[in-house]
């Protein structure tokens, strides 16, 4: 009888620790992540891992994160503005460049601190990804949710 109650009681451990596991987030994890009227696949390895204290949509595979923002106005020049205006008040550089995606016109901001920032305009909204450090090959990453995407609808 010691036995079949030690295996129930293993049993047991197992299941709740699935479970306890699985509700914290650490499995079955969202392959994509809307954002505003949005679903963005998330390449290989990330997951999305929800809002975050500051109220960005969070993806992350592990050692990167990448925040995504959505604003209801097409003014893209104004969130690009605040933004270099938040750097100039904390005394970073920054570098600004553009590229194409999918047809859609990207604008990027690096700062001092290699965080980046992107945005670009589809149906009337401003969207934005941005990493607070460096995040290797991000330019890919951007152009890959772009195409994953806004080409799609």
């Amino acid at each position: 009888m010691e036995k079949k109650s030690l295996i129930l009681l293993v049993v047991c451990i197992l299941v709740f620790s699935f479970v306890a596991l699985s509700y914290a987030g650490v499995f079955n994890h969202e392959e994509s992540v809307k954002v505003g009227e949005v679903t963005f696949k998330l390449p290989e390895g990330y997951k999305y891992m929800g809002v975050n204290k500051y109220g960005y949509e969070t993806a992350s595979n592990g050692l990167d994160s990448v925040y995504f923002e959505c604003h209801n106005d097409k003014n893209i020049s104004k969130h690009i503005k605040v933004y270099k205006d938040d750097c100039d008040s904390k005394n970073k550089t920054y570098k600004t460049s553009n590229f194409t995606a999918n047809g859609i016109n990207v604008y990027k901001l690096v700062d001092s601190k290699n965080a980046s920032r992107y945005w670009f305009v589809h149906d009337g909204k401003t969207y934005s990804f941005l990493t607070w450090k460096e995040v290797n090959k991000m330019d890919d990453i951007v152009k890959s949710l772009i195409s994953s995407s806004i080409a799609k609808e």
